[in-house]
């Protein structure tokens, strides 16, 4: 069983890298309109999170923090699927798009304790007293909907094909 084990550790991130497809990163730049991603409405969240969103728009670990926290979504490092659900369904008017979410929060919420390793490899700053937990489950939420974007609002070019081909089977946390 440890031969095993050993052999997958070695042999799979060498294949990984050995993949063609991995051995180029698109453009990352060029992707933004590959999912046509529905607007935000964060005005339900102002009167709590109004300081650290500029423009309505939340930009840094401590809006994330802020929107979890006043969402009751985010219990320490766990989530709180039933208040994950019912924030999107605040946050977005497409009841797609809150599914695709959704499923993208709870696929990442089997990914908790990578994701704090992550954090910890990373070192990702604090931001005046503002924990990072929330940004990486929003992070890593939008990755599941950029794969898992609908086909009606995907933009099937060649390029984000690639791209998401890419994020598909190259990226990591």
């Amino acid at each position: 069983m440890l031969h095993l084990l050993t052999c997958v550790l070695i042999f799979i991130p060498a294949y990984r890298a050995a993949d063609p497809i991995c051995s180029q990163r698109p453009d990352v730049t060029a992707l933004k309109n590959c999912c046509k991603l529905p607007s935000l409405d964060l005005s339900s969240f102002n009167s709590k999170c109004s300081q650290y969103l500029i423009n309505g728009a939340h930009i840094s670990p401590c809006s994330f923090e802020c929107i979890f926290q006043a969402a009751k979504a985010l219990n320490g490092t766990q989530l709180d699927m039933d208040n994950i659900e019912k924030m999107m369904k605040t946050i977005l008017k497409s009841d797609e798009f809150v599914h695709v979410y959704v499923d993208g929060f709870m696929s990442c919420s089997t990914q908790e304790q990578a994701l704090i390793k992550t954090l910890k490899r990373r070192r990702v700053p604090i931001t005046g007293k503002c924990g990072s937990m929330a940004i990486m489950y929003g992070l890593c939420a939008h990755r599941y909907v950029y794969r898992n974007c609908p086909e009606k609002v995907w933009s099937k070019s060649p390029s984000c094909n690639e791209a998401r081909e890419y994020n598909i089977r190259c990226d990591d946390l």
